[in-house]
């Protein structure tokens, strides 16, 4: 029984251990990538869009394709707003290999409140 118990909480450690990276990932890509954006704004002295930066995402990966510094800096705040977001989502998971079903049912609901948040955010 001890040998199920210490198996069961290393598995467990190792669960958390993976989300937690998935965050940590997360954070530097999109520091790497806002920090290039800044370089490319000291070089360019400008955002590359005048005064109003596109939330369009498909605007924006173009502006990325054309190094326009705004882009490059608000790609890296997409980034840095959706990795807790994956978190979450991989949380789900995590709870569900433990069979904790409680908490798989809370995170789930947390995820959708993440979801509708965001649609909100996109309507405007």
């Amino acid at each position: 029984m001890k040998n199920e118990n210490r198996q069961e909480i290393k598995n467990e450690s190792n669960i958390e251990e993976g989300i937690g990276w998935i965050l940590r990932i997360g954070v530097a890509i999109a520091v790497i990538i806002m920090f290039v954006g800044v370089l490319l704004f000291f070089i360019n002295q400008n955002t590359g869009y005048g005064k109003t930066i596109p939330v369009n995402l498909v605007l924006l990966i173009k502006g990325l394709e054309e190094l326009k510094a705004g882009a490059w800096i608000m790609i890296g705040i997409f980034i840095l707003i959706l990795a807790p977001t994956i978190r979450v989502f991989a949380s789900i998971f995590a709870f569900l290999i433990v069979k904790d079903y409680l908490y798989t049912a809370i995170t789930g609901l947390v995820f959708c409140i993440l979801l509708f948040a965001a649609f909100i955010g996109l309507k405007g």
